[in-house]
């Protein structure tokens, strides 16, 4: 149906999972620890590196929790290893080179509209009237801005 398509992971769930995860495994060694707490940081950037250098960014910094006994963010490390660098292909989740839209953001205000619009679930034929008007609204709208006219107009109360 949508040809040519490439879905990516959500920035924000990528960062939520590696929080959640460093919570769990090694959340005191990398508040009470900077250099962790900037290897961490690394990690979570990921998705924005080249990915010719994510293997070798990720092995550097094992290398540098090795040297110095970090052996909770080691378990993370692992985690992450397993993970985003073999259970999930790098191609859904980096964005270097690649940033369009990162965000469903205006999915979710539009959705968040709709539920403020319909204070119950619509009937299909209402659903259709309201999603005819908003559009006929936004298509207004657009023509107003295209013209100069740049606010909404305000509704005249006729008594």
């Amino acid at each position: 149906l949508f040809h040519n398509i490439t879905i990516k992971y959500c920035v924000w769930h990528y960062k939520r999972s590696l929080e959640v995860q460093k919570n769990k495994l090694c959340y005191n060694e990398v508040e009470n620890n900077h250099k962790i707490y900037l290897l961490n940081k690394a990690l979570t950037n990921f998705p924005f590196i080249n990915p010719e250098y994510i293997f070798d960014i990720y092995n550097h910094i094992k290398i540098i929790c090795q040297i110095y006994n970090y052996f909770n963010f080691l378990n993370f490390l692992e985690y992450f290893n397993k993970t985003y660098l073999y259970k999930y292909d790098i191609q859904y989740w980096k964005y270097y080179n690649d940033i369009n839209h990162i965000t469903n953001n205006a999915s979710e205000s539009f959705n968040n509209y709709l539920k403020k619009l319909f204070y119950k679930k619509p009937s299909l034929y209402e659903l259709i009237y309201h999603l005819k008007r908003e559009e006929s609204l936004s298509y207004n709208n657009y023509k107003r801005k295209i013209e100069g006219v740049w606010k909404k107009k305000k509704n005249i109360n006729k008594n």
